[in-house]
C-alpha cells in the first residue's frame, strides 16, 4: 500500500524543514524556521535546493518545488530523499512523476523492495495492471501479500489461470485458509460461483475469519437471515477475528436486528459493542438514535451530555434534545435544540420539537411562532402535523383550518386534510354544511375511503338529514371494513332512527363486542335500544357505567333520568 503522504507543514505558520548532508548522514536534523531562514547562506550547497523546494511548496507553487526537489535528488540520491519525494509527488497527485524517480530508485537500489512496492501501487492507481505485476515478479519478493497481489492484479486483466496459479504458490507462505479464501474470491469475480463457494467453505473450515463474513454477506444478500447471524455470531467466537472486522460485524448484526427483526435491544447490544471498540461520532450516532427508538432517554443522556462529539455533531445536539424532552427537562431540551445548525438537516425538526416544548411549558404564543418560522423555512408534512397539533390543543380552530387549507400545496394525502377540516366544522364548529362540503371533496379524491365514507354517512343519520343516503355510504364502508366496530355502530344508529330496532340490536352489540375497551358514544347508542326494547336493567347498567368513566356526559345523563 501506498505510504501515509509525508506532513509538510507543522502549526498554523510554520514549516519546519529535516535538512542532512551528505557528509553527515547520521548527524541529527537541523530545524528551520522560513522566517528566520537567509538562504543566501547555502545558495552554494544542495541545501538550497531542498530549501527552495519546499519554499516553493508553502507559497503552492508546486511545479517549481518539484523542479528544486529534483535538483537536490540529483545530488543527494539516498534512499530516504527518494521515498520523501515520492511520497510528496503522491500527496500533489502527479503519479507520472511518480513512476519517473520510482524507477531511477528501483535502478540505483535493486535490493530495496521498498521502491518495488511503491512503484507496484503506483501502477495500480493509474489501472496499468500489467505493469504492476511485472515490477513485482522482478522485485522477487517472495511473500504472501505480494504473491496475493500478483494474483489479484492478473484476475484484474481477466487472466484467471495465472491468478489461481499464484495464489497456489502462495500456499508457502501463509496458512491455507487465507490462500482459499482469495482463491474464492478470484471465481467469484469470474462468476465461477460453484467453486468460489467450494474454496470459501474450504477457508471456513480452516477458521479464516474472512471466510465467516463474507458466507454471512452472501446469506444476507439473499435474505436468508438465519445463516447469516449464524455465520456472523461464528466469527464473533474467533480468537483471531481482528479489531476492523469485529466493528464491521457488530454493525452489521445491530442492522439485521433493527431492520430484519425489529429487535431494538439486540440491536443496541450490538451497537454498544461496536462503539466499545471505535468511538467514532457515526456509531456514537446510530446507538443513540436506537436508544431513542427504545426509548432509553436517560442512556441517551447520560451517553451524550458530556461527550465531545456533540459539540461537533448537529445530530447528536437534537439526539439530546429531544431525549431531554422525554424526559420532562423541556428547558435544556430548548438548549440543545437550539445549539442544532441552520445548515443540518435536522435543523426544521428541532425547530419544531423546540415548539412543542414552549407548549409544555404554556408559552403557546412562542410555540405558534417558532413552528410557522420552521414552515417558512422548509414547508413539509411533519412540520406540519406538529403545527396541527400545537393549535388542536390550545382549541384554535379557525387557526387550525387556516393552517390545514395552506398544508394543502405540501401534503401528499389531501383528501386526508378535507376529511379533519370537516371534522372540525361537525364536531367543533357545528356547521354541517361546510362539513359536508369536505367530506365530499374528500371523497371526490377518494371515493372508496371508508373512513371518509362512515362519516358522511353517519352526520346524515345523526342530524337527521338523510337517514336512507346515510346507511348507504355506511354499508359501502363496511364492504370495505366489515369489522369496523364504528361503522357497525353507524349503521346500528342508522336502523335506530328508521326504528328498526332488531337490526339495530344487532349491528351494536356486535360493535360493542369487538370494542377492546368500552367507547362511551357507541355503548349510549346501545343503551337508547335496550330502552326502547325495555331492557332497562342492560340500559342503566350502561349509562352508569358511562357516567363512572365520564361524570359530565349530558347524553349519559338525559338517559338515566329518562331509565328512571
Amino acid at each position: 500500500m501506498l505510504k501515509n503522504y509525508l506532513k509538510l507543514f507543522c502549526g498554523s505558520c510554520l514549516v519546519i524543514f529535516a535538512i542532512t548532508s551528505c557528509a553527515s548522514m547520521q548527524t541529527s536534523p537541523v530545524s528551520y524556521n522560513t522566517k528566520e531562514i537567509d538562504l543566501n547562506e547555502f545558495s552554494n550547497t544542495s541545501d538550497y535546493n531542498y530549501l527552495m523546494a519546499y519554499t516553493y511548496f508553502y507559497s503552492n507553487n508546486i511545479k517549481d518545488g518539484i523542479k528544486e526537489y529534483e535538483l537536490f535528488l540529483k545530488d543527494n540520491p539516498q534512499k530516504q530523499f527518494f521515498s520523501e519525494f515520492v511520497n510528496l509527488l503522491i500527496r500533489f497527485q502527479d503519479f507520472d512523476k511518480a513512476q519517473e524517480v520510482l524507477k531511477s530508485a528501483v535502478e540505483k537500489y535493486p535490493s530495496d523492495k521498498e521502491f518495488y512496492l511503491l512503484l507496484s501501487d503506483i501502477y495500480v492507481l493509474q489501472k496499468q495492471y500489467q505493469k504492476a505485476i511485472n515490477i513485482l515478479l522482478k522485485s522477487n519478493i517472495k511473500t504472501f501479500d505480494v504473491y496475493k497481489n500478483i494474483a489479484l492484479l492478473y484476475a484484474q486483466e481477466g487472466d484467471v489461470n495465472n491468478a489461481i496459479n499464484y495464489l497456489m504458490q502462495a500456499r508457502s507462505f501463509s496458512e491455507p485458509g487465507e490462500v482459499y479464501y482469495y482463491i474464492s474470491q478470484v471465481y467469484s469475480q469470474f462468476n465461477f460461483n460453484d467453486n468460489a463457494l467450494k474454496y470459501l467453505q474450504m477457508s471456513y473450515n480452516y477458521k479464516y475469519p474472512k471466510a465467516y463474513i463474507t458466507l454471512a454477506d452472501m446469506y444476507a444478500k439473499q435474505s436468508d437471515y438465519a445463516k447469516a447471524l449464524k455465520y456472523y455470531e461464528e466469527f464473533l467466537k474467533l480468537p483471531n477475528a481482528n479489531k476492523e472486522e469485529k466493528i464491521y460485524v457488530y454493525t452489521t448484526l445491530a442492522s439485521i436486528y433493527y431492520s430484519v427483526d425489529k429487535n431494538l435491544n439486540k440491536a443496541i447490544e450490538y451497537y454498544k459493542k461496536a462503539y466499545e471498540l471505535d468511538k467514532s461520532r457515526l456509531n456514537l450516532e446510530r446507538l443513540s438514535y436506537l436508544l431513542l427508538q427504545n426509548g432509553n432517554y436517560q442512556e441517551v443522556t447520560n451517553l451524550l451530555v458530556s461527550n465531545p462529539d456533540v459539540e461537533h455533531s448537529s445530530t447528536l445536539k437534537y439526539f439530546l434534545g429531544v431525549a431531554y424532552f422525554n424526559l420532562k427537562n423541556y428547558k435544556q431540551a430548548m438548549v440543545e435544540l437550539s445549539s442544532v445548525d441552520f445548515a443540518s438537516d435536522l435543523y426544521t425538526d428541532a425547530q419544531a420539537k423546540k415548539a412543542l416544548c414552549y407548549l409544555e411549558i404554556k408559552e403557546p404564543k412562542k410555540a405558534i411562532e417558532t413552528i410557522q418560522k420552521a414552515i417558512e423555512i422548509s414547508p413539509n408534512e411533519n412540520l406540519y402535523k406538529t403545527y396541527f397539533y400545537i393549535l388542536n390543543q390550545e382549541k384554535d380552530w379557525d387557526g387550525l383550518i387556516n393552517a390545514l387549507k395552506k398544508s394543502l400545496d405540501v401534503m401528499k394525502e389531501k383528501e386526508k386534510i378535507y376529511f379533519y377540516m370537516a371534522d372540525i366544522y361537525y364536531d367543533k364548529k357545528h356547521d354541517n354544511q361546510k362539513a359536508i362540503h369536505y367530506l365530499d371533496k374528500a371523497l371526490r379524491i377518494n371515493p372508496n375511503d371508508p373512513e371518509v365514507l362512515n362519516y358522511l354517512g353517519y352526520l346524515y343519520i345523526n342530524e337527521d338529514i338523510d337517514i336512507k343516503a346515510g346507511i348507504e355510504l355506511v354499508k359501502k364502508a363496511l364492504k370495505i371494513q366489515p369489522n369496523n366496530a364504528y361503522y357497525l355502530d353507524s349503521l346500528g344508529w342508522g336502523y335506530f332512527k328508521e326504528k328498526r330496532f332488531k337490526l339495530a340490536l344487532y349491528y351494536l352489540e356486535k360493535a360493542n363486542k369487538l370494542l377492546k375497551k368500552p367507547e362511551n358514544t357507541i355503548a349510549l347508542h346501545l343503551a337508547e335500544v335496550y330502552d326502547v326494547l325495555g331492557y332497562k336493567t342492560k340500559a342503566k347498567k350502561i349509562v352508569l357505567e358511562v357516567l363512572k368513566n365520564e361524570p359530565d356526559n349530558q347524553t349519559a345523563k338525559k338517559l338515566l333520568a329518562k331509565l328512571r
